[in-house]
């Protein structure tokens, strides 16, 4: 294979814990990346001080505040130079041959922009593979987004490369040709999302813009989602209002029309989820907020892709999650 620099992202916040098993991932590669970039997000646990201290050749960039994932890896990216990019989670980590493996698949076709293997959900051990985090974002004609196979067993990994909608941040390899043909306004990832569905946002127009995603089941890393879980109420908050900016950012009034019963089918379930969670109003609120800004960074990248978006059939609820939804909220009827 044609060995191409990459560069390495890693955006940190309180993430001491983690970042020496994710940055000794990287440094293990069978292709290493050319350089790694580390942003902290004013990490208030010493994260930047242990990576200065135990990663000299790393380039670290301090931030005097918490900017978000969104435009912390916009900045990352921004300084590094590799043709490919790899961004990680700093509480994930890959096998070594994980950037081997997808750069050697990219030469397939010149229009793969977006690479990712199979995540799994690590928890006290990092290797174990039974519970899938990831193998890939799918999307639903209800517009709902979600990493496929998250929480399933090792039976929903397929067994050959796969086309996907797009791949978790989390672990992902990305095409700066890619990157720079999809940025709305100068920007990779929406910087206004701060996290969540900001990977599925950039996933949705490089998609538009005829660049394709993969998923190589062979490839695999580790998640040990030591963030925001979710199900968090900040998770919950920002996924609410992420969601309709995500919609009107990249949609079109053709295809909407046609998926009403899907729309209609899961906003009866983000009612409920209000309902139960009111705190959830504040995110309606700025989501119709930032309606005009949505609709008029939609202007700024035409389409070019032929084929439709990959809309998976229904809603994208599993059944546990219906149930929960339309239980009523205990309080108030105790």
């Amino acid at each position: 294979m044609n060995v191409t620099r990459l560069s390495a992202v890693v955006v940190t916040w309180n993430s001491k814990n983690d970042i020496a098993v994710c940055i000794e991932s990287l440094l293990a590669q069978t292709i290493r990346p050319a350089e790694i970039t580390v942003v902290d997000n004013a990490s208030t646990d010493g994260t930047a001080d242990f990576v200065a201290a135990n990663y000299p050749t790393v380039n670290l960039i301090r931030l005097d505040y918490n900017a978000g994932f969104a435009k912390a890896n916009n900045i990352g990216i921004q300084a590094s130079t590799g043709e490919w990019l790899l961004l990680l989670n700093p509480d994930a980590s890959l096998d070594p041959d994980w950037a081997e493996q997808l750069l050697s698949f990219a030469e397939r076709d010149a229009k793969i922009g977006m690479l990712g293997g199979v995540l799994w959900r690590s928890g006290g051990d990092v290797g174990e593979r039974t519970v899938v985090d990831s193998v890939g974002i799918e999307i639903f004609k209800s517009r709902r987004v979600r990493d496929a196979g998250a929480g399933e067993g090792a039976s929903v990994v397929p067994s050959q490369p796969v086309q996907v909608f797009g791949v978790c941040a989390a672990a992902v390899l990305l095409k700066r040709e890619m990157l720079s043909d999809a940025a709305m306004d100068g920007q990779i990832f929406p910087e206004r999302f701060f996290c969540y569905y900001e990977d599925a946002d950039l996933a949705w127009r490089a998609f538009r813009r005829g660049w394709l995603a993969w998923t190589i089941p062979t490839a695999e890393g580790f998640h040990r989602r030591g963030g925001s879980p979710v199900g968090s109420r900040f998770s919950r908050y920002l996924t609410h209002r992420n969601r309709l900016w995500l919609i009107l950012r990249n949609d079109s009034f053709g295809t909407l029309i046609r998926a009403i019963p899907e729309l209609l089918a899961h906003e009866l379930f983000m009612l409920a989820r209000v309902i139960r969670y009111p705190y959830l109003l504040g995110a309606v609120w700025q989501a119709f907020a930032g309606i005009y800004s949505s609709l008029q960074e939609r202007k700024l990248l035409p389409d070019k892709s032929s084929p439709a978006i990959p809309f998976k059939a229904g809603i994208g609820f599993r059944k546990a999650e219906k149930a929960k939804a339309l239980s009523p909220p205990k309080k108030y009827f105790q």
